[in-house]
């Protein structure tokens, strides 16, 4: 009895003491795997850390090559810009010196045809316009010599008048003349005789 006792007894301690080993190495595994855990999470920040550092970096020069880009792009659109203006610019002036060519081509176009068909409505009309002309100077040719003849009628006239004055005048003159040679010294008339052959 007294040796199952001690037996058991043995047993009991041989099984706490493998209980205590086995708890002692749990905790040991625990802490190991504690240890092993913090050392994860550790390395796992570090990684994290690196991580964002690596995208903040990243997204710094990605964002200084961002701008540097839209700098770029800015001044290539304001380049283009300014080249499309001085393009609209350059066009433009084109149209208008195009224009100014047309309008004096167009000009001389008009002037020609204008003095082409004066040209040809004069060979035309020549005739007409000489046998207008023609009759015109006859028309001034008759007024003219209409004109004369009235006055050299005028004149004549004039001159009949005169003649007739004249004749009116001497005709007295020669009576009183021979009233003046037919008195005598005292006054009285004397008789003449003629006679005819």
């Amino acid at each position: 009895m007294g040796r199952d006792r001690s037996e058991s007894e043995d047993r009991s301690n041989t099984e706490n003491k493998e209980k205590d080993k086995h708890k002692k190495s749990s905790k040991r595994r625990r802490s190991r795997s504690r240890s092993r855990e913090d050392r994860r999470r550790r390395r796992q920040h570090r990684s994290r850390d690196r991580r964002r550092r690596r995208r903040y970096s990243s997204s710094s020069s990605s964002s200084s090559s961002d701008s540097d880009s839209t700098h770029r792009s800015n001044k290539r659109s304001k380049r283009h810009e300014v080249d499309r203006l001085a393009e609209i610019e350059r066009q433009r002036r084109i149209k208008e010196t195009e224009q100014k060519s047309v309008e004096v081509e167009a000009n001389k176009r008009i002037e020609e045809l204008v003095a082409k068909r004066v040209e040809e409505e004069l060979e035309r009309r020549r005739e007409e316009i000489e046998a207008e002309v023609l009759k015109r100077v006859e028309e001034a040719k008759k007024v003219m010599e209409q004109q004369m003849m009235e006055e050299l009628e005028k004149r004549k006239q004039e001159q009949l008048a005169e003649t007739a004055r004249r004749e009116v005048r001497n005709s007295s003159l020669a009576k009183a003349i021979v009233a003046a040679l037919h008195r005598t010294p005292s006054g009285a008339l004397c008789r003449t005789r003629f006679y005819g052959h």
